[in-house]
């Protein structure tokens, strides 16, 4: 079987993920648009595919899949979601297994306002959310919101264009010159991730989580994992409310008022690694769906006390393994 990582990016350890539990059973290749994407480096093929905002990308990776016998593509950031969630049927048409939740599920998670609402409709508690400073303003006004107020954008990433206001002036500031804003209610206290898994039926099958220790780039850079009974019930009831296919990254806010869902990413995310080590093993579980087995739930299996600490990895290149990447970037066979 071969696997196709899309996006690859700096996510050498999840394509070690992959390897470890194909073995010789088969190949883990990885794509991305820059030749200078670490992880690329540390798969069995690597290949330069065009960027997702290309018109034609869609064609070109179910090019490359079909001429390459790729049976399974694992898209690994957000602008790859809502492009390639459109066109997911089509994959598994051409029998390739894409790890890709339906378009509404994608948008729900891309569209952090959304994300508001779907926790409104479920029962799931959420940070109070408004998108205009007119409904901010009256609710300053009446006394049911209070500073400090977050503003950020409802579809940025990597916690990037957010700002902490404290009054008026820096609210009215920070809303114009964020792209498509919203006003959030702030939350004081700690912030817990989840590794939650579906599988192609949506049943929730794992749910795993850590409280986050440290933040670098908007990325889990340490953590702890929790057995907590309340909090693993809420990543059910989330995963729940969804049709998730494969794993989703999940965080929320928990203060003296219980937990609050912030956001929703239906995809591997950067604190994946610690629940991986204690057992959620999400790779293994794709890799039996594409092969036609079922899964059976293990939700409560997380333990408690596990710690994950990122460190970087160096890697050195010779310009000719460089330059190897530049003759892979069309749709045929890189046999």
């Amino acid at each position: 079987m071969r696997i196709l990582l899309s996006s690859v990016g700096r996510r050498g350890y999840l394509v070690k993920f992959f390897k470890d539990t194909i073995g010789s059973q088969g190949q883990v290749w990885g794509c991305d648009c820059s030749p200078y994407a670490p992880a690329l480096y540390r798969c069995d093929k690597g290949v330069l595919l065009p960027e997702v905002s290309d018109p034609k990308y869609v064609d070109k990776v179910m090019e490359f899949c079909s001429a390459n016998d790729i049976k399974m593509i694992v898209p690994l950031i957000d602008p790859e979601l809502e492009v390639l969630s459109a066109h997911r049927e089509r994959f598994f048409a051409a029998g390739i297994m894409a790890v890709i939740s339906p378009p509404q599920t994608i948008a729900i998670g891309f569209d952090k306002y959304l994300t508001y609402q779907f926790g409104l409709e479920n029962d799931i508690p959420v940070p109070q959310t408004v998108i205009t400073l007119e409904e901010a303003r009256n609710l300053i006004d009446s006394g049911s919101l209070s500073w400090p107020l977050v503003v950020k954008p409802r579809k940025g990433s990597a916690s990037a264009n957010i700002t902490y206001c404290y009054d008026k002036l820096q609210l009215e500031a920070a809303f114009e010159s964020c792209p498509l804003p919203m006003i959030q209610e702030f939350i004081s206290g700690d912030e817990y991730g989840y590794d939650i898994f579906g599988d192609q039926d949506f049943q929730t099958i794992s749910v795993f989580c850590k409280r986050k220790l440290t933040m670098r780039a908007g990325e889990t850079d340490k953590a702890v994992s929790t057995d907590d009974p309340d909090l693993i019930q809420l990543g059910v009831n989330i995963a729940n409310a969804l049709e998730l296919f494969g794993p989703m990254d999940v965080d929320v806010m928990v203060d003296e008022a219980g937990p609050k869902l912030l956001e929703i990413n239906p995809r591997f995310g950067g604190g994946y690694p610690c629940s991986h080590f204690c057992g959620a093993e999400f790779p293994s579980k794709l890799i039996r769906l594409a092969r036609g087995e079922t899964l059976t739930p293990d939700i409560g299996s997380c333990p408690n006390g596990l710690y994950m600490f990122k460190q970087d990895e160096i890697i050195w290149l010779h310009q000719s393994q460089i330059n190897s990447l530049h003759t892979r970037n069309d749709s045929d066979s890189i046999e």
